[in-house]
């Protein structure tokens, strides 16, 4: 990888928006000087099974990637400056304000609806109250969903491809997934890929795959 793979671009364009009409999410679009490099490097890495409740592929940079790391502490100052200080308190009531750690990975998501287990058929939380995302599909391949349940739990045993609004579903929130937009928002809220359209059914999801960039942050 080159030693500026990971250089963020100077017209970067901050914004935001709110989840639920409450709860803060951060989009960056333009993120990275070179996003069509990124993508063809990140799709050049050695892939495997995603964990059982990600329906893709997952593959991380080798370590000691020095524009990597640049990167990543450019968007923990993000994260502290622009999102943390608007960001409710957890549900124990403590603010979340400093960073103590950052990982990131690339995820391809390739798995036919027909495929997923019950796991990958439901919204889910994250194992991090903040993470971040890297939308790196042209032509864009969706964004994110968040949902409010509603009505009486039932699993996720009755449903068929991937998580949409039903009956047990209300979606309050949604990020698009523009090519090259960095996002940024509350793992603690029900959430999936919003993934849609025939490319998913098709060879379309190997031959021109759904990519993101992973980012989670530990506090």
């Amino acid at each position: 990888m080159s030693d500026d793979l990971f250089a963020t671009a100077a017209d970067a364009r901050l914004s935001g928006g709110h989840i639920d009409g409450r709860i803060p999410y951060l989009t960056v679009d333009g993120i990275f000087a070179n996003p069509s490099a990124v993508r063809a490097a990140a799709l050049a890495l050695p892939y495997s099974s995603g964990t059982a409740h990600y329906p893709g592929r997952v593959a991380r940079c080798p370590p000691g990637d020095a524009s990597l790391t640049r990167f990543l502490r450019q968007i923990v100052g993000i994260v502290t400056s622009e999102y943390l200080p608007h960001l409710p308190p957890a549900r124990n009531g403590e603010s979340l304000s400093r960073v103590r750690g950052v990982d990131t990975d690339f995820a391809i998501t390739d798995r036919h609806p027909s495929e997923l287990s019950p796991n990958q058929r439901a919204p889910h939380i994250d194992a991090v109250p903040v993470f971040g995302l890297v939308y790196l599909s042209d032509p864009p391949r969706g964004g994110t969903l968040f949902f409010r349940p509603h009505g009486h739990a039932a699993g996720a045993d009755f449903r068929s491809g991937y998580p949409r609004a039903d009956e047990q579903l209300e979606v309050c929130g949604h990020i698009e997934g523009r090519f090259n937009r960095l996002a940024i928002y509350p793992g603690f809220v029900l959430h999936s890929g919003e993934i849609e359209g025939d490319w998913i059914e098709s060879d379309d999801r190997f031959t021109s795959p759904r990519l993101t960039q992973r980012i989670m942050f530990f506090f």
